[in-house]
């Protein structure tokens, strides 16, 4: 299973994000990091393991406003043998050119933005490299209620993005993760939301889950360089695990 480290990026700093709800979003305070620079952060993460995928959310462009394109553009072209899986919002998903280049720079589409069902489509066949995000609320899906009928047009990698568990410490919520694991089997999925320490990743990697994304417990060392050196020794000492 992989662990990938989470950066939420507003006007120009890591913020700590919390049950999805952005406008309260305050500068992260972490204990392996002196500041909230993106730069910062992100040495902290590979100081801990050498992580191979790094998850950003680039607020502002989701929000419609200037992004960190060029920060983050920067960051692939210094790490390439890491990927960057960015939620830039759905017009950088949509543009013919996306400001986000790189070929270690992968796009997500969140079903928090409202898309037919024809037009969801047709952009997964025309961009395979999409990843998909499920947004859930404590009230379930946010839009899009159709991705949960058919699970056949998810794309290979989906993000179950529990919001309101995110940053909260409140735990994993197994039954529904089991619950989106079972629609469709034949992709990988991915949690994020509500993880606390490393017990909960040997249970994520018992169930099947291909990865997880992490912030909060990295940087209150709910999960150390210890944990994480200890769970990946025995994840590969482990048979590898199959849905099928």
């Amino acid at each position: 299973m992989l662990i990938i480290p989470v950066i939420d990026l507003c006007d120009g700093i890591v913020v700590h994000a919390v049950s999805g709800k952005r406008k309260l979003y305050q500068p992260i305070t972490s204990t392996i990091s002196d500041d909230s620079e993106p730069e910062s952060i992100l040495s902290a993460f590979f100081r801990l393991y050498p992580f191979k995928i790094i998850y950003i959310a680039d607020l502002n462009s989701i929000e419609g406003k200037n992004n960190h394109s060029k920060l983050i553009n920067k960051f692939a072209n210094q790490y390439k043998e890491c990927e960057f899986w960015v939620d830039a919002g759905i017009k950088q998903v949509l543009a013919k050119e996306s400001d986000y280049i790189g070929d270690n720079i992968k796009l997500i589409l969140g079903s928090e933005n409202a898309i037919q069902p024809n037009d969801y489509q047709n952009l997964i066949k025309t961009n395979p490299n999409i990843l998909l995000s499920l947004d859930f609320d404590k009230n379930g899906l946010v839009n899009n209620s159709y991705l949960l009928n058919k699970g056949i047009i998810w794309p290979k990698k989906v993000i179950v993005m529990m919001l309101h568990l995110v940053g909260s410490n409140n735990g994993i919520d197994f039954n529904h993760l089991k619950k989106i694991i079972a629609i469709n089997k034949n992709s990988e999925i991915y949690l994020a939301g509500g993880i606390k320490d490393s017990d909960d990743l040997k249970k994520l990697n018992l169930i099947g889950v291909k990865g997880c994304l992490i912030a909060t417990a990295l940087h209150q060392k709910k999960i150390t360089k210890k944990d994480l050196d200890s769970f990946f020794l025995s994840v590969k000492k482990m048979p590898r695990y199959s849905r099928h």
